[in-house]
């Protein structure tokens, strides 16, 4: 009997070590999900409540297939209620291809209130081309700027930025809610003093992430912050694990492809808070 549940623990082992490793390398690199979060901060006007963004990055377009599953994302992506889509950065993996065809599905993103983007650090051989597309697709293209956007009778500051970006710029009230985007998550270092929430890619969620490690391959501009959720000096960072991992390394553990989509609500008192 001994020998016989031995045998069975061996065999339990065996079988989940080739079910993991399956889904790892045929099933993680194409699996996606929405990932719906809600965002609290006193500094949110009431009027903004349940104001919802739509947050993707990191598509990393290869070929005619990942072109395909990007079709069918933001197909599934129009099912759901978003007031604003922002573009994280790394439209394509490598070349440019197919630009007419993917500015067409950029803009069948069904949105009323802005489609915003910045770059990322792929983006930036082809930068004038993928700029380009994106506007043609409807997004207006930010680096290293400041605008305000109004919803009904309010507004709030969103600040584009990079590492190199001049934070003594930002001449804001403090009591009006400042929103940046960058690509790179370790930007929130500087910018944790200036803005309230900050939206990131770049990082893949660590591609490989383990519960209390953290990324077992944490790659440069993500360092620090690479998975999930981040809040110190009350501001709070959210990183995306994007739509897609790059081709040199598309494969995911315990950090999922996905869009996000970040529902902004206000609180009476000074206290912050994600659920």
């Amino acid at each position: 009997m001994k020998k016989f549940i031995r045998r069975l623990i061996l065999l339990l082992i065996v079988f989940g070590l080739c079910f993991l490793g399956y889904y790892i390398y045929a099933v993680s690199p194409k699996a996606y999900e929405f990932h719906e979060q809600k965002y609290i901060n006193s500094h949110i006007s009431s009027q903004l409540n349940g104001f919802k963004i739509a947050f993707i990055s990191d598509v990393n377009l290869t070929d005619q297939e990942s072109l395909t599953r990007f079709q069918s994302i933001v197909n599934e992506l129009n099912n759901y209620p978003f007031d604003m889509v922002i573009f994280g950065g790394d439209l394509y993996d490598e070349q440019v291809f197919k630009g007419d065809e993917v500015s067409k599905i950029l803009k069948s993103i069904q949105c009323q209130y802005g489609k915003l983007a910045i770059l990322g650090e792929r983006d930036e051989n082809s930068s004038l081309e993928v700029t380009q597309i994106l506007n043609n697709g409807g997004f207006e293209v930010l680096s290293n700027e400041t605008r305000s956007l109004y919803y009904k009778d309010t507004s709030l500051t969103l600040v584009a930025y990079d590492d190199e970006y001049d934070f003594s710029k930002l001449k804001t009230s403090q009591d009006k809610f400042i929103l940046g985007i960058s690509h790179e998550p370790d930007t929130f270092t500087q910018a944790k003093d200036y803005v309230h929430l900050q939206l990131s890619g770049h990082s893949y969620g660590g591609s490989v992430y383990v519960p209390y490690f953290g990324s077992l391959f944490p790659i440069d501009g993500a360092k620090t912050y690479n998975h999930g959720t981040y809040e110190e000096k009350n501001a709070t960072l959210i990183v995306s694990n994007g739509i897609s991992g790059p081709a040199s390394f598309p494969f995911k553990v315990l950090c999922p492809n996905q869009i996000q989509l970040i529902a902004l609500n206000t609180k009476s008192n000074d206290t912050t808070q994600n659920e």
